[in-house]
């Protein structure tokens, strides 16, 4: 069944056309994360998808309307309160397209909380109720914006510790695997989630985000992700506990070359990589074409990942890199993929580079914590109405409540650069030169596509001018 633009949208907006004043004819809105948000910047991304998907060409068609309005009257208990001929003049005067206009920041871009991220106005006079309609839809990006921003907070913690402790950062697209999944609300949600966590790693199991990405972005499949072969725990116990070590044999057997991910806490882990990888299989391990990555499921993450890192130094051995902090050989390595979240991963980089161990021993796989453990307020997203023209005048329109976090912004906005990024101007003219914003979307129709590639590339950007100033203050 297509979706209904008409329904998609909070019971209570369907009776703002009455509310605006007499003579209302654009309302202008934008989209930002707010002052108070839990990162300092907002990675924006999803608005092709979510116009791809829901506002392109055709949206608006008689057996929606019919729909809505059945489904209006007993809402709301009275007949009266949807107003069907105003659905019916998008229909028959732009062929059920949705006249408005969206401005936004390019997909990817790394911008400072408290800035404008998307504006949105209506193109004709008489649809001016549709640009806050169509609030509920757009805020959906709150959803893979989040996503990409801790994803990306993520990113630059593991760069620190590896930059600090390692000879080269070179795995680090691979250190934060996506296990999500199972772990999303739906879908939807785990193709838009696993998405984003692909602007800045290459590592994932959600199939989703990845088929996401190429239909809406082009994304090329030889460089959009990757994962490796990896066991779960039915594997592990299928001959039952005194069977484990035949499991472990048969895999070694199984994959003798590349990388291969074993879950190893079915029953005693420290037994596992003690007795069975580093003393019974020890020679298989040495002797393997590939990296044998170990993944422990349960514990302490901290008190188990230094205690398995000491067993695999006395077992196989390590080396002291050229900053002073011990590498395990290249063919054995950890992954720790339980209930981690960004504040986790960083108490265990921490851990282990106060004794003496390399980040480049570890990669870590999130699941809920990556795709699940987000909401709106995460990174505080609002959208707010700053201007409205009435009988030919437009007139600015500020929200200004006794909580100063959540003072909107007024008049028409612009995106410019500025030292710390990017700054708003408010109540500016109509036309900026400078203005970052990019109009994608007019009147039904997609202006401006990107590929995953540039997003990519305008995330990696941010990141490199980051590091260059950082490296400059230091």
């Amino acid at each position: 069944m297509r979706t209904n633009i008409v329904t998609m949208t909070d019971s209570y907006k369907m009776t703002h056309h009455r509310m605006y004043p007499e003579g209302t004819e654009v309302v202008y809105s934008y989209f930002e994360a707010r002052k108070g948000a839990v990162y300092n910047n907002t990675v924006f991304f999803g608005l092709q998808y979510l116009i791809k998907e829901y506002l392109t060409g055709r949206v608006v068609y008689k057996e929606a309307i019919d729909k809505a309005e059945i489904l209006a009257a007993k809402h709301f208990g009275n007949p009266d309160i949807f107003d069907r001929e105003r659905w019916d003049y998008i229909l028959d005067v732009h062929d059920g397209h949705l006249p408005v206009r969206i401005k936004a920041v390019p997909e990817g871009t790394v911008v400072p909380i408290d800035n404008v991220l998307l504006t949105i106005e209506n193109t004709d006079p008489k649809c001016f109720w549709l640009t806050n309609h169509l609030e509920t839809m757009l805020s959906w990006l709150w959803y893979p914006s989040t996503v990409a921003t801790l994803s990306y907070s993520v990113k630059e913690t593991v760069k620190k510790y590896l930059e600090e402790t390692a000879d080269s950062i070179e795995g680090l697209p691979f250190k934060l695997h996506d296990f999500g999944y199972r772990g999303a609300t739906c879908n939807e949600a785990a193709r838009m989630g696993g998405a984003a966590h692909l602007l800045n790693f290459l590592g994932t199991d959600t199939v989703g985000g990845m088929e996401l990405a190429m239909d809406y972005y082009d994304a090329d499949l030889d460089s959009l992700a990757f994962s490796i072969p990896a066991t779960e725990h039915s594997v592990m116990t299928s001959l039952g506990e005194d069977g484990e070590l035949e499991v472990y044999k048969n895999l070694l057997k199984e994959y003798p070359t590349g990388l291969l991910a074993i879950v190893s806490d079915s029953y005693d882990i420290y037994r596992a990589v003690d007795k069975y990888i580093g003393t019974e299989l020890r020679e298989q391990v040495i002797n393997r074409e590939g990296t044998l990555v170990i993944r422990p499921d349960s514990g302490n993450p901290i008190a188990t990942i230094l205690r398995l890192l000491e067993i695999l130094e006395d077992r196989f051995g390590c080396e002291t890199n050229s900053k002073g902090y011990k590498v395990l050989p290249p063919y054995i390595r950890l992954i720790w993929g339980d209930g981690i979240d960004p504040k986790g991963i960083e108490g265990i980089l921490k851990r282990m580079k106060f004794c003496g161990w390399s980040a480049d021993n570890v990669a870590y796989g999130m699941g809920g914590g990556l795709l699940q453990k987000v909401n709106r307020d995460t990174q505080r997203f609002a959208f707010k109405c700053s201007a409205v023209k009435r009988n030919g005048e437009w007139f600015t329109v500020q929200k200004r409540p006794l909580d100063k976090t959540k003072v909107s912004k007024k008049g028409w906005l612009a995106l410019v650069p500025s030292g710390k990024g990017f700054t708003t101007l408010q109540d500016c003219q109509r036309l900026m030169e400078a203005d970052v914003l990019q109009t994608v979307f007019l009147n039904g129709k997609l202006c401006r596509e990107c590929s995953f590639e540039d997003v990519r590339r305008n995330v990696s950007c941010f990141s490199s001018l980051h590091s260059s100033k950082v490296a400059k203050s230091e």
